[in-house]
Formats: C-alpha cells, sequence, structure tokens
C-alpha cells in the first residue's frame, strides 16, 4: 500500500510528505483494487506488475477530488482500456476454484 500511495501522489502532484490527502488516496487505491476484483482481474495493493499499479493509479487519478475535469475523463478512459485488455488476457483473470 506505501509504495502506491507514494506513486498516487506523484501522479496527483502532491508532495510525498504531505498527508492531508492520504486517507482519500488510500480509499480509492482500495477500491481500485476492489474493482478490478469484480471485474474478475488479479489484483493486488502490494502487486509489483506495472499493468495492475498503472490501473490502480488511474482509477485514483480519475476519482480524486478536485482535479481538472479533462484529466479525470482522460485516466478513466485510460482505466477502461486497461481493464478491457487485462481481462482479455488469461495471465490476468482470477481462476474460480468452484468451476
Amino acid at each position: 500500500m506505501d509504495e502506491l500511495l507514494k506513486l498516487a501522489k506523484q501522479c496527483l502532484s502532491i508532495v510525498e510528505t504531505a498527508t492531508l490527502k492520504d486517507e482519500e488516496i488510500k480509499m480509492l487505491i482500495q477500491a481500485g483494487t476492489a474493482d478490478l476484483k469484480r471485474q474478475g482481474i488479479k489484483a493486488s495493493k502490494d502487486t509489483s506488475d506495472s499493468l495492475i499499479k498503472s490501473a490502480i493509479i488511474m482509477f485514483v487519478k480519475a476519482n480524486f477530488g478536485n482535479v481538472d475535469i479533462k484529466e479525470k475523463e482522460l485516466a478513466q478512459k485510460t482505466y477502461s482500456l486497461l481493464c478491457a485488455n487485462l481481462g482479455a488476457s488469461q495471465d490476468y483473470l482470477e481462476v474460480d476454484s468452484n468451476a
């Protein structure tokens, strides 16, 4: 979580030592991870996979506070494209143990 929090702050142009928005960013990281899982994509807040990290960060950028609406829209489109591509790859799909 700490690595993703640091990366999210960098992508949102927030100084690493600033902590005012940490809880909101952490909540969005958790929501992004949960949304990927909801779509059947393997996801973890502690991942080293660059594609999963990128998707989570795009989710955060698309939903974070009062930033430029065009940036939010671009981040949402990027997130959707990443999800579509991840979902099309067997390597990123959750294996259903009940099947």
